[in-house]
């Protein structure tokens, strides 16, 4: 965090009389995915269950930085990117 807050994007660091000591470094923040779980876990006999599928919803779009997604989502989007790119 004080990265964040002191460096921005790029920082030049200097000695006590001003000269460059590097180059310039640069902040990054990398994507995250967080894999867990199936979407079939919200499915019962009689349909999907609204509450936990709600709730999942709701916590996975309330956390800041990483993008979470199921074992079968990501199946799905490997798939369209395989059928695309071929």
């Amino acid at each position: 965090q004080l990265a964040e807050r002191t460096i921005q994007k790029s920082f030049r660091p200097t000695d006590d009389n001003g000269d460059p000591l590097s180059n310039d470094v640069y902040l990054i923040r990398p994507r995250s995915v967080v894999v867990c779980g199936d979407l079939e876990q919200f499915v019962t006999i009689h349909g999907v269950n609204e509450d936990k599928y709600t709730s999942f919803e709701l916590f996975r779009r309330h956390l800041q930085g990483p993008e979470i997604v199921t074992f079968d989502e990501l199946l799905e989007r490997a798939k369209l990117m395989v059928e695309t790119s071929g």
